[in-house]
Parts: C-alpha cells; structure tokens; sequence
C-alpha cells in the first residue's frame, strides 16, 4: 500500500475521532442552552442523517432492495436500527443531557472492554490477563467518576451513570447486529437504511416537529453541523481512515473523541473536571489500548 494512503488513513481517522468531539461538545451547548432534550436532537439527527445518507447509497440502490428482500436481513436491520442507532444516539444525548459530553464520550468507550467479555464467552475461554486488567480499570474509571474517589457520595447523577452505561451497551448491540449485514452487503447500503429507518421510527413515535423549540439561528446551524458534519462527514471519514489502516489502528485513534469532546467542553463550555475524573477517564482510555493492542486473534 503507498505511503501516502496510510497517511490518509491516519487523518481520516483521527480527523474523524476530532470532530465526533466537536459535535458532542455542539450537542452539549444545544441540550444546555435551549428548550430541547436529547429525545427530540436525537430523532432530528437520525432523520437527517438517514436522508442524506440514503441520497449517497443510491448508486447501491439494487443492494438494498436484494437485501430487504430476506427476511431475516429485514429483522436483523430493524434490531440494528431500533437497538443499536436510535438506542446508542438516544442514551449518547441523553448522558450529554445530564452530565456534559466529554462524561459521554468516555462512558461510551466502555463497550470496547463489554465486547472483550462477550468474545470471551462465545469463544468459550478465560479472559487474557490484558482483558482482566482492562475490567478492573474499567470499574476504577467509573467509581472515580462517579463518586471524584468519595465512595460515601455520588458527584454524577445516577441518571447520567445509567445512561452513559446504556450507551456503552447500545453501542456493543451496534457492532455485533450489524456485523453480518455490513459483511454481505456493505456499510454505506446497510447503515443508511439503518438511520432512515431509525429516524423514521423515532419520529412517529415522538413527533418531533409538533415540540415547540426556541432555536435561533446560532441554534440551527450547531444542529446542521450535528447533522451533517457530526454524522454523515465523520462517517465517511473514520470509514475511509478503517480502510487505509484497518480497524486496530482507527479504534486507538477513536480514543480522540472524548478527549477531544472534555478539553472542548472546558474551554468553550467552562465545564469543570477534577483530578479523580480525569484519573478516571485515563483509566477507561486505557482499556482501549489494552484490549486492541494485545495479541492478536482470529476474529
């Protein structure tokens, strides 16, 4: 492969990590600052995104309709739509919600070490010593974040907690219930439908533009921003970095996103973080860097 594309990779990637961080920290100012919940940002934001990505799918026009022509692929993308996007999204804005996105972020990179245990049990073996150590500090990062190293006090909410933990596992149904689709007929076919679907779900249900909201145009622009640089950008571009450098090399650079999103937060939001909180993010970063850099095994 020629240098120049895995220079690429690295910037796709990483450049795509950044700007997820961005977006979250966006996603913060609006849940913070206007009369919107993470329910209605998140319905707008999967709608959106499905459309636009629906409108770049179509060249696989004909994927898409051999696929939801079996059955069990149409079961398989609506479990992957409703459990895995509109979950993932939902829980992600509403821990934002609660908390700030930086908080978000971090809890969300629980999954790495949530899938780690789940390959353990299918492939019906012991956790390696770099998996086994990744738990532990796992719970560390979250004790300290939740508690700043007080156990006998709770400094984030519990409601936060639960939906930055729910985000973690959405994000872990995401990867396994896509897995088989996006191998037989590809990410881009596989995850506009997903969106569009998810989107148009959400909407029925929560019947978003019936919510009165008090966006202005400072407002707007950060949720087209959220949109289509948050989603439908930084998905092509990780997508992009993942085929130039593979998936190890992308998930280590992922670990840009809360970092990104917690030095946003403070700088732009002024959101405060303690010495135990961010001892706890580091602890939680780092069970990325074990569970992907040790030996590697068949998938």
């Amino acid at each position: 492969m020629p240098q120049r594309h895995y220079l690429r990779g690295y910037l796709c990637a990483g450049g795509g990590a950044v700007i997820w961080g961005l977006t979250g920290t966006a996603g913060q100012y609006l849940l913070h600052h206007y009369t919107i919940d993470s329910f209605w940002i998140s319905s707008v934001r999967l709608i959106g995104a499905g459309l636009f990505l629906m409108l770049m799918a179509a060249p696989h026009y004909r994927a898409m309709k051999d696929m939801l022509k079996i059955r069990r692929n149409v079961i398989l993308l609506l479990c992957y739509s409703i459990f895995g996007l509109l979950m993932s999204q939902t829980a992600f804005y509403t821990t934002i919600q609660y908390a700030n996105a930086g908080t978000a972020a971090v809890l969300q990179t629980l999954c790495v070490v949530m899938m780690a245990v789940i390959v353990c049990f299918r492939g019906h073996r012991l956790p390696t010593r770099a998996e086994t150590l990744s738990v532990f500090l796992a719970l560390a990062g979250v004790f300290l974040i939740a508690t700043n190293g007080d156990p006998s006090t709770m400094v984030l909410s519990s409601k936060a907690l639960m939906w930055g933990l729910i985000t973690a596992v959405a994000s872990v149904c995401y990867s396994f219930l896509a897995q088989d689709l996006v191998w037989h007929w590809g990410s881009i076919t596989v995850n506009a439908l997903g969106m569009f679907i998810g989107g148009v779900v959400f909407c029925c249900f929560l019947q978003p533009w019936t919510i009165p909201t008090d966006l202005d145009m400072t407002g707007y622009l950060l949720l087209a921003a959220v949109v289509l640089i948050g989603t439908v950008l930084t998905y092509n571009l990780f997508l992009r970095g993942v085929g130039d450098i593979g998936p190890v090399k992308a998930t280590l650079l992922g670990t840009l996103e809360p970092v990104t999103s917690s030095i946003a937060s403070a700088v732009f939001l002024g959101t405060v973080f303690y010495l135990p909180e961010l001892i706890g993010f580091a602890c939680i970063l780092a069970t990325v860097f074990l569970v992907t850099l040790q030996r590697r095994q068949p998938a």
